[in-house]
């Protein structure tokens, strides 16, 4: 992003406001996706000023819901600053590195070259001044929207699904965990899938979630319920799985027919399972 000044003008004492400080983060990683190490630099620029930086703290966040509805924004991980504790004299410019991997979690926020909704950043604040003379302060100084893609299997899947027919899709995050599988993290990510030509008379909308990590996917298909937010208050799911090596050569159009057939057997045998707990 372009540089953003920090708030508030700086100080010298007993004078007027002098030009305030500026900073920019930038990440040289040309292509995010789950679990990528990432890389780039913080470019300081102290103004008319000395700045003393105390810490950087760089954290990917993303809005998503708690289970009650109320919307949040939360941390998912954090990134590392090369340095810390530092001088930026007035008038002068000094670039840190900076380095950090995504989790295999982190929702991904694009496919098909268009954005899903879920909005996800990541956020440099800097603590300037010494916390035991001066008071630290901490100032959000910069917020870089991140462009995430999906894993192979996962971008596989959902191209299988638009073979089925099912086009439209959009996505949020939620504060819960996907429950009896190996998921660590605390979030999960539904992804809501519409059929536009109405040919799929029986689930013309899904939801699909997944639990991926570096060997493939476990994908979990429901009916849509995208104003429940806690995972087992949900439809029931049927699950199938997809490996990201198996992507050139596996009919995964072929397997994810089936588990729309597994979808309407479980809703056949119980009702109950098809519909939502409020």
């Amino acid at each position: 992003m372009a540089f953003r000044r920090l708030f508030g003008a700086v100080r010298d004492e007993g004078a007027e406001a002098v030009e305030p400080p500026e900073i920019d983060t930038r990440i040289s990683t040309l292509t995010l996706r789950p679990g990528t190490e990432v890389s780039g630099r913080l470019v300081i620029r102290a103004g008319g000023a000395d700045l003393r930086i105390a810490d950087i703290v760089l954290q990917p966040v993303a809005t998503m819901y708690r289970s009650d509805g109320e919307v949040i924004t939360d941390h998912l991980t954090y990134f590392h600053a090369g340095v810390s504790r530092f001088d930026v004299p007035a008038g002068t410019e000094r670039q840190v590195p900076v380095t950090g991997r995504l989790p295999w979690s982190v929702p991904f926020t694009d496919f098909a070259g268009r954005a899903l909704g879920i909005d996800l950043s990541l956020r440099t604040r800097i603590i300037l001044g010494d916390g035991a003379k001066d008071g630290a302060k901490t100032v959000l100084t910069d917020t870089d929207f991140l462009h995430v893609e999906p894993l192979p299997a996962v971008r596989a899947v959902l191209d299988a699904f638009g073979e089925l027919g099912y086009l439209e899709r959009y996505s949020h995050l939620v504060k819960d965990q996907i429950k009896g599988s190996e998921q660590i993290a605390e979030e999960f990510q539904p992804v809501f899938l519409t059929d536009p030509g109405g040919g799929r008379t029986d689930f013309p909308e899904l939801e699909l979630a997944f639990d991926t990590n570096p060997v493939g996917t476990i994908c979990h298909l429901r009916l849509p319920a995208p104003d429940v937010f806690t995972w087992d208050a949900k439809p029931g799911t049927v699950c199938f799985p997809a490996a990201h090596h198996e992507v050139p050569y596996a009919d995964l159009t072929a397997r994810a027919a089936r588990a729309l057939e597994d979808l309407a057997e479980l809703y056949r045998r119980s009702p109950k399972k098809a519909r939502a707990r409020r």
